[in-house]
């Protein structure tokens, strides 16, 4: 290591997780995620590179990060072949530190916090620090990657000032690469249904970074190495589904580090696979690697399914019995309620790990079957070991289609880390499920109870954690899928680890806000929460029905929560008006003195405007009827309002 650490300006880390969910409630479909994989928003650094400070003074470097609290712990490396958790506890030995500083290198509360020290280095990894190709073996690269079921994350490379070392300087932190990654489920679509690229920007080093100017791209399909023209693009979920909007080209705007592209993948399946390149590059370049896509058939009659995982699982501890629910979906994103359920082998690359048929984890079984007419298996799974150790385990584990089952089974193989210390009391909370959500959605949430480690742990008794956002004003908590019954509180039970709650949000305005979790006894959870305000619908502004002046009617568009927004864009949409009975002359106005008569036919809610008005003179029409309808149009809901003017 370098006398001094310092000159690496990339401070973005690249972590990538799955995250599961049960393909119920009212959510954005986009928010669905599955055991095929998407990935997480990367952490970033929030404190000085490692580099930057004075390794060979002080002992010890400082690594700080923000992360999803979707990811699991951070794993640090030094030659990317030896990796290791950061201890608990650092070795303070002939540092200056403070005694009784710990290591946070779980990222269920948000954020990792560790401290290298030179002892740590020499005993846990092996590395005798000195002067750079000097003393001792140096270190010019540290390797740092998070954990999840679908095996470890990418990694993120932090690059010694050395001008002899690669990928540094002062571009080292620009992004240079625009590259796509398929959404769930990974790897595969469903025909004729409507799926999810996401476009990044990335450093040389592999860095999620942004540019200063906007990034447009076009994307090339490919089949056995000839174009394929059968498939068409949409800027967002909305436009796929009404088939409008279509569009070839796409934009990273300046300061984003990524977009999101939909497709609508074509009704007829294919036997090949579909590649996707980034091409045409407005700046930086485009990456090489393509995304290929399997595209499957996702009509009735289809033998093929997708699996995914239920609850977010990916870290638990030795010698204790967890639930795993194996959902099994059909190409069209739907629960396959099968007649003939098939059934899955499951291997664990441990023998330590075992599969059994009951709550206790008496009967041991080494495959599970779908029953008729249900989607989900309900299996359990533990780890024995007898021994504590500082260290986690980890275990692969493939699940495959029996021989002889009538469907097709699509995953991937999914890794556990396996907790053995003596920590097996939980010691906080944490909140599973989306960080990024839109106004008036109902979104599924796991409230976990967790060891210190970030190990899912059972509690002894009920608990009861108590709900809220640390601002106020957001949204509301709910004890079902269709977000009918406010709660405040949810009761974890005792030999249970997980309580599903629901979130509806209300913000009034975009921006990233904190869920507040707490319970008496365990450190409480704060995660971030990114609310959206898209556009939704049609709203007509409360209409006064007092006869006997010139009232204006306002037709806004509004969220899904029912909040007025500022139009995003031009919205025109065919509306019908009339009186019953009919008035002998017209009543409907243009300007706010009923002067000048209309007759509308359709509604323009301008770019940044919040409405459109007319007007009605509402003079003489005690006792009739208005009957208003704004119609439906792409991507955006209509109205209607009926009353009797008094």
């Amino acid at each position: 290591m370098s006398n001094v650490m310092m000159n690496v300006s990339g401070k973005n880390l690249i972590v990538f997780i799955l995250t599961v969910f049960a393909l119920t409630g009212c959510k954005e479909p986009e928010m669905q995620l599955s055991t095929l994989g998407k990935k997480l928003p990367a952490p970033s650094l929030k404190g000085s590179s490692p580099f930057e400070q004075d390794f060979d003074s002080q002992n010890y470097a400082r690594v700080q990060g923000s992360c999803d609290s979707r990811v699991g712990t951070i794993l640090v490396s030094f030659d990317k072949n030896i990796w290791h958790q950061p201890p608990s506890s650092p070795d303070l030995t002939d540092t200056a530190l403070s005694a009784g500083i710990t290591n946070d290198s779980d990222c269920s509360d948000g954020s990792f916090d560790i401290y290298l020290t030179k002892n740590d280095l020499q005993n846990i990894w092996g590395i005798t620090t000195g002067s750079s190709g000097t003393t001792g073996s140096g270190v010019d690269y540290i390797y740092i990657k998070g954990s999840s079921i679908i095996g470890d994350t990418e990694t993120l490379t932090l690059v010694d000032g050395d001008v002899n070392s690669p990928g540094t300087g002062p571009n080292s932190g620009v992004a240079a690469l625009v590259v796509l990654e398929k959404n769930w489920p990974r790897g595969f679509a469903g025909s004729d249904q409507c799926g999810s690229f996401m476009a990044f920007l990335n450093t040389e080093n592999g860095q999620r970074a942004t540019h200063t100017a906007d990034v447009s791209f076009k994307l090339s399909k490919t089949v056995a190495g000839s174009t394929y023209s059968g498939i068409t693009a949409y800027k967002n979920w909305s436009d796929c589904h009404s088939d409008s909007n279509i569009t070839d080209t796409f934009t990273i705007p300046a300061g984003s580090d990524y977009t999101e592209i939909i497709y609508r993948f074509p009704s007829t399946p294919l036997d090949a696979v579909l590649n996707f390149k980034i091409i045409n590059t407005s700046a930086l370049r485009a990456s090489t690697t393509a995304a290929a896509v399997t595209l499957r058939n996702s009509e009735a009659s289809s033998t093929y399914r997708w699996l995914s995982l239920e609850e977010h699982m990916f870290q638990i501890y030795k010698n204790t019995c967890y639930p795993i629910r194996l959902r099994s979906n059909n190409f069209n994103n739907s629960p396959a309620y099968d007649q003939f359920g098939g059934t899955l082998d499951l291997v664990a690359s441990d023998a330590r790990m075992k599969f059994y048929t009951d709550a206790s984890c008496g009967t041991v079984t080494s495959s599970y079957t779908f029953s008729s007419y249900n989607s989900l298996i309900v299996g359990y799974v533990k780890f024995s070991e007898a021994s504590s150790t500082d260290t986690m385990a980890s275990v692969n584990l493939t699940i495959t289609g029996a021989v002889g089952n009538n469907y097709y089974y699509d995953a991937v193989p999914l890794n556990f880390r396996v907790d053995l210390s003596s920590k097996s009391s939980p010691a906080k909370l944490d909140i599973w499920g989306p960080r990024d959500i839109a106004n008036g959605y109902c979104n599924a949430y796991s409230v976990a109870t967790m060891n210190a480690n970030g190990t899912l742990l059972p509690t002894t008794s009920n608990l009861t954690v108590n709900l809220a956002t640390q601002e106020s004003n957001l949204g509301q908590f709910f004890a079902d899928e269709t977000c009918a019954t406010p709660i405040s509180t949810a009761v974890v039970s005792k030999d249970t680890a997980l309580k599903k709650v629901y979130f509806r949000a209300a913000a009034a305005n975009a921006g990233s806000y904190h869920f507040n979790v707490n319970a008496p006894g365990l450190t409480n959870h704060t995660p971030i929460v990114n609310i959206r305000t898209p556009i939704t619908q049609f709203k007509i502004a409360p209409i006064d029905m007092i006869a006997g002046a010139c009232k204006a009617v306002s037709i806004g568009v509004a969220d899904g929560a029912g909040i007025f927004r500022i139009a995003d864009q031009t919205y025109n949409a065919p509306i019908s008006i009339s009186i019953t009975p009919t008035p002998g002359s017209n009543v409907i106005f243009a300007d706010p003195s009923c002067s000048v008569p209309a007759s509308p036919s359709y509604i323009t809610v301008g770019s940044g405007m919040g409405a459109a008005v007319l007007y009605i003179q509402t003079a003489g029409l005690n006792g009739k009827m208005l009957d208003l309808t704004v119609s439906a149009v792409a991507g955006v809901s209509g109205s209607a309002f009926n009353g009797t003017f008094q």
